[in-house]
């Protein structure tokens, strides 16, 4: 059966709790050409000034959205003047979509026109000042403080860094737009090469940090060596050396035998770079250069993913109403999905599960934190849209959306990690996710138990009880799902050994670690 790779399927659609009707209408000129992007960075937004300038702000953005601001605005009117419950429901609906249409419309000129309005409605869903409360702006305020905090982003902030180029276009099909000369497994090859030149890339960095930390100590023994005492008494001259001296000097030979070593496996990496860009630039001749469109019309198609993101992290039966109003959002400023209050939760939990950001290329351990993008949304749970790039697994960031107005964001979070725990365990173990690791051993379990329900959704929620509960010593697993968890996810060494005091089950699991690391079996 054909059909058009730019519509959504409609078993996706309906798993994401998509109508098709409301999809379609927000496809908003989507093949039309977009503008170049000449702005590189961000302003601060001024709150104070959208907040004392009343209804203005809403206003400007209705006008600038032309026709799909005053179809949103008469909605508005309309859901304002109904009194019958399913009247005001018929026109609740009604407004989701012409909402992100306005949205859409408003992407072209977004970056040329940049003003506090557009940017606070696209960060936070910030429609009209006059929807929340006093306290709430407080709250909005305190978002917006102005953090840079490495890996997390705005909407307007991700929009910007996709539109540079800096951040790919997230990996769905329809929304990956190429301007090809070759044909596409030309440029699938292309693309797989340049993914093993960023791994290969990021494996040299580390290399080379781990390089200079050698010499650094080569620098510290030279320094003590060189340090001489004198001897008063016959001239001033040099002493022997002393006994700390001697070990320096015994410890110089193996750390340059190391730095021997170290500069041999950073010149194989280089070689092994070069080679990549011979091969790169072989197929660039042979199959035509590929260029990935970067302008407006990338970042509309990122938005358009973005949507999908937000509906992702509500859920089929959440609340999916687009913009804040005052019901809906937290009344505490620690509720709510700032920059700060979401990297201190991603700390706390990875200070549980250390391994979470961890991958291992060519025998090096990598610790790779995906991008997070948090979203304007009244959603209950993070979700991670990617493990990595499809054209780099071993070394790209994945992609982890998360709320900003959960119910629970610390459970948001957690989801979110949960999610990518599964995903890139189960890519690692590839056909054989059913038999091995992870993803195999929790398979066999649900099976072995007769569960039903959705796999994924078993698993996340309880990695969530693994994380909250299990790491305090209060068993809430089932003993096989501890026992799995206890080797595939392993709490750090000091929660372990508290752990081996909090009954029979945590202390027989340790032992078993002990016999393991006795064999080298584990």
């Amino acid at each position: 059966m054909d059909t058009n790779p730019n519509e959504l399927d409609p078993e996706i659609a309906e798993l994401l709790g998509i109508s098709l009707e409301e999809e379609a209408q927000s496809k908003i000129d989507t093949d039309e050409n977009g503008k170049p992007i000449s702005r590189k960075e961000l302003k601060e937004i001024d709150l104070d000034r959208i907040f004392n300038n009343g209804s203005s702000a809403y206003s400007k953005i209705i006008a600038e959205a032309g026709e799909y601001g005053s179809r949103l605005n008469d909605l508005l009117i309309k859901y304002s003047k109904a009194t019958e419950k399913d009247e005001k429901s018929m026109y609740r609906e009604r407004i989701i979509p012409a909402y992100w249409n306005m949205l859409t419309s408003l992407i072209d000129n977004f970056f040329d026109n940049l003003s506090d309005e557009k940017q606070a409605l696209f960060r936070y869903g910030l429609l009209k000042a006059s929807y929340i409360d006093d306290n709430q702006k407080q709250i909005l305020k305190y978002i917006n403080q102005n953090e840079k905090i490495e890996d997390l982003y705005f909407v307007d902030e991700w929009l910007l860094m996709v539109g540079n180029g800096i951040i790919k276009q997230s990996a769905v099909d329809e929304t990956i737009r190429m301007k090809k000369k070759s044909p596409s497994f030309a440029r699938e090859k292309l693309e797989r090469k340049l993914g093993s030149k960023e791994a290969e890339l990021t494996s040299l960095r580390q290399k080379i940090e781990h390089h200079e930390m050698i010499e650094k100590s080569l620098q510290s023994s030279v320094a003590i060596i060189l340090k001489h005492e004198r001897l008063p008494e016959y001239g001033n001259i040099i002493a022997p050396y002393t006994q700390e001296q001697k070990k320096a000097l015994i410890q110089l030979q193996d750390i340059i035998k190391t730095l021997i070593k170290s500069d041999r496996e950073i010149e194989t990496t280089f070689r092994q770079i070069k080679h990549l860009e011979e091969e790169i630039k072989d197929l660039k001749k042979k199959a035509g250069e590929v260029v990935e469109e970067l302008n407006t019309k990338t970042v509309k198609e990122e938005f358009s993913t973005v949507r999908q993101m937000i509906k992702m992290t509500v859920g089929r039966q959440g609340n999916h109403f687009p913009f804040l109003i005052k019901a809906y959002m937290p009344k505490n400023k620690m509720d709510v999905g700032s920059k700060q209050n979401v990297s201190n939760i991603f700390k706390e939990i990875e200070s549980i599960d250390p391994g979470i950001f961890i991958r291992r290329y060519k025998k090096d351990e990598h610790r790779i934190v995906p991008h997070i993008l948090i979203v304007p949304s009244f959603g209950d749970y993070g979700i991670c849209w990617e493990p990595f790039e499809r054209t780099n697994r071993a070394t790209s960031k994945g992609r982890i959306a998360i709320p900003m107005f959960p119910r629970d964001l610390k459970f948001a979070v957690a989801y979110a990690l949960g999610d990518l725990r599964w995903q890139i365990a189960k890519e690692k173990a590839l056909h054989h996710w059913m038999e091995e690791g992870l993803t195999g051993n929790y398979y066999d379990y649900f099976q072995k138990n007769k569960l039903k329900g959705d796999l994924k959704e078993a698993f996340i929620q309880d990695y969530i009880l693994w994380i909250k509960f299990e790491s305090q010593g209060l068993q809430k697993l089932h003993k096989e799902v501890r026992e799995i968890f206890w080797r595939y996810i392993p709490f750090p060494q000091d929660i372990k050994e508290m752990l081996k005091n909090r009954g029979y089950y945590y202390a027989e699991l340790y032992r078993k670690d002990q016999n393991r690391a006795l064999s080298r079996g584990y």
